[in-house]
């Protein structure tokens, strides 16, 4: 007979795998782990089980919760239902929680930085992930990822997020095959060139707008950014050659702090 009484045991024993359970994949519940470290075992999430006429109880969902008990010494919360529902089906209505969701959520928390990070990506069209990056003064969102979805993000460079929009936005208005990961890169590194003037880029490219193509690398980009930089001008500038290596040095930096 089902109870929905939660009850709780350190027997790990008691429990058996359901043959519908998905193997047990420790590397991708690594959030899960740490989750467990900080809050233990919640009592308003306890595992499902079910009674097969033996000694053990056959879990359904929460699997991954019972193995994790067990290696932090947990005591296990759970409920034994004798309805035989599919895993598969009950599981699949669960929504995983996109970037946008976790920067919602912090910024309903009072947390300005996802707020303003938020009015950001909205308002240059950059997507969100790119949005932490800049603000965060980094080139790479996995650069950060941790902190933003743990809710520990903070705005760090702000006045270079905003030259990198008034780049990006003109430039991929212009031409719309240019909103690319690797074109937003580019931008990010001339950007970085203290002797940079965005105005000047602006103003040659609406003068040369056949120049404006789309390519596959960052590099690629940052030579046809240089060929617009210097579109009829008399004073060329290797712009290139300083965009990477001003990223080198920012690169260079960042590491010597850790």
């Amino acid at each position: 007979m089902a109870s929905n009484t939660i009850k709780s045991t350190k027997n790990y024993r008691l429990f058996a795998r359901s043959a519908e359970n998905r193997p047990l994949d420790e590397k991708r519940h690594k959030a899960l782990y740490h989750s467990m470290q900080t809050y233990s075992f919640l009592r308003s999430f306890p595992i499902v089980c079910q009674r097969n006429g033996g000694k053990h109880l056959i879990v359904k969902d929460g699997q991954h919760r019972l193995m994790i008990a067990e290696s932090l010494d947990l005591p296990v919360h759970y409920i034994v239902e004798d309805v035989d529902f599919d895993i598969a089906v009950v599981n699949s209505t669960a929504k995983t929680w996109t970037l946008k969701d976790y920067a919602q959520k912090h910024a309903a928390n009072r947390k300005k930085a996802y707020a303003e990070a938020l009015e950001f990506s909205e308002q240059h069209g950059i997507p969100l992930g790119s949005t932490f990056a800049l603000l965060g003064g980094t080139t790479t969102f996995s650069n950060i990822r941790n902190a933003v979805l743990a809710g520990l993000f903070k705005i760090k460079d702000r006045a270079w997020a905003n030259q990198v929009a008034l780049v990006y936005v003109p430039l991929s208005t212009m031409e719309k095959k240019l909103k690319s990961a690797r074109f937003l890169e580019a931008c990010m590194a001339v950007c970085r060139v203290p002797e940079f003037d965005a105005n000047r880029l602006i103003k040659s490219a609406d003068k040369c707008r056949d120049k404006l193509v789309s390519y596959s690398t960052r590099d690629a980009f940052l030579d046809m950014l240089e060929s617009v930089y210097n579109f009829k001008r008399h004073n060329l500038v290797g712009l290139k050659a300083a965009a990477i290596m001003a990223m080198r040095k920012r690169n260079a930096t960042g590491k010597g702090k850790k």
